[in-house]
């Protein structure tokens, strides 16, 4: 255990929003996160900002820019940058500002402004590898697209079992006030796949829906709010960037259909919560497209490889299902606003662990996990949530 909970958690509407400046964002995101958590600014004595994208903004040093909008000034706040996982990454530095003892109320925010970029994918041509893939012409989501077609050839899965998670997240993110599909209908896979190429074989409804947004939480030491969610276990791991050196990389077993730095951290964070992937009540994973979606829930441990996807088209991960995933909607229903997606799959967990889901909440959950993934599957975050009251059903079962 981290001894450290979640007393307050906050986000704002997701969507593109022109109008507003990406301070309008953070300060409604970490103002609600304080209202949450009962108490007032005065508390907060350290804070930790994610920003994938700052440029889009032309703007750096947002760890003392928010502290100055929120009237902070002079609590030592930080900005760190991790591409999609930055902001579990974000939430893992500010446990480890409390656990040393120095701080005992961490706000930790993400903001993401992509309304302010010429196009959004232009904005994310430097994820991939300078050297390598971006100079042979490869942005983002062709390597994505490359592991999606590899996946299909390996496991013999169907194009209509991968895009099932995108017809998931919808039925999610339509029951989701802050989500960009929210109020949305239903689509089907026949959707999907009919929507036009991105990359073939990634079509438009199976990406993640890059826009603006911002979420924070407020991590304390667990003995000043025993009713609030527990942070259990939390890791980061990182593997190959490049797409040939991840061919090379032993752990890959001389492949890429494999989501290495998820399973690495999960193992961590799984052992210092002492849990196991059949004790997950609930997950968040990161679904940048349809197969990421999978990947990430095979790295978990919560489905065996090349199974995911036929699971999720089952109906696995549906809300009456063995393990409901992302039910705030995902990357692809939600919104991904890069920076700050990694403290939205805390705040959805904690949603769900407070059962203040609504339509969208899962029968008792106990345990929660949250995964985000950054940059060409070259890093990964995983972070274990316990409810307050209780130890899992699960815990302890053969």
């Amino acid at each position: 255990m981290t001894g450290v909970a979640v007393a307050g958690a906050g986000i704002t509407r997701h969507g593109f929003f022109p109008a507003r400046s990406w301070k309008d964002l953070i300060v409604e995101a970490s103002l609600a996160a304080v209202a949450d958590a009962g108490m007032d600014l005065g508390r907060i004595d350290g804070g930790m900002v994610s920003c994938t994208l700052p440029e889009t903004f032309e703007q750096q040093n947002l760890g003392a820019v928010t502290a100055d909008e929120l009237g902070l000034t002079p609590v030592p706040f930080g900005q760190l940058v991790g591409a999609c996982a930055g902001g579990l990454m974000a939430v893992q530095a500010g446990i480890r500002m409390i656990q040393s003892g120095a701080h005992r109320c961490v706000l930790v925010a993400g903001v993401e402004k992509q309304s302010d970029t010429t196009t959004t994918a232009d904005s994310m041509l430097s994820y991939v590898d300078a050297d390598f893939e971006a100079a042979a012409g490869f942005d983002f989501v062709d390597t994505m697209a490359l592991m999606h077609a590899r996946y299909l050839q390996v496991h013999g899965t169907s194009e209509e079992a991968v895009a099932a998670f995108a017809v998931a997240d919808r039925w999610y993110a339509r029951h989701n006030p802050v989500a960009v599909d929210t109020g949305r209908p239903d689509i089907t896979t026949a959707d999907v796949l009919d929507s036009g190429w991105v990359s073939k074989p990634i079509t438009r409804a199976a990406c993640g829906r890059a826009c603006d947004g911002s979420s924070a939480v407020v991590l304390v030491a667990a003995d000043e709010v025993p009713d609030a969610p527990v942070i259990a276990g939390i890791a980061q791991a990182t593997g190959p960037n490049g797409l040939a050196a991840k061919f090379g990389h032993p752990g890959y077993d001389g492949d890429i259909v494999r989501a290495l730095p998820t399973a690495i951290a999960a193992d961590s964070a799984y052992r210092q919560a002492g849990i196991g992937a059949g004790d997950v009540d609930v997950a968040q994973v990161h679904d940048c497209f349809t197969i990421m979606g999978s990947l990430h829930l095979e790295g978990l441990g919560i489905f065996p490889a090349g199974k995911a996807a036929l699971a999720v088209q089952a109906g696995e991960t549906a809300l009456d299902g063995r393990c409901p995933a992302n039910t705030d909607g995902g990357r692809i229903g939600l919104g991904h606003p890069t920076g700050t997606t990694g403290i939205n799959v805390v705040v959805e967990s904690v949603r769900q662990l407070r059962r203040e889901a609504g339509v969208r909440q899962v029968r008792d959950p106990e345990v929660a996990v949250c995964q985000a993934m950054g940059g060409n599957n070259s890093t990964s975050a995983v972070a274990v949530l316990r409810r307050a009251t209780g130890r899992s059903r699960h815990v302890g079962a053969e």
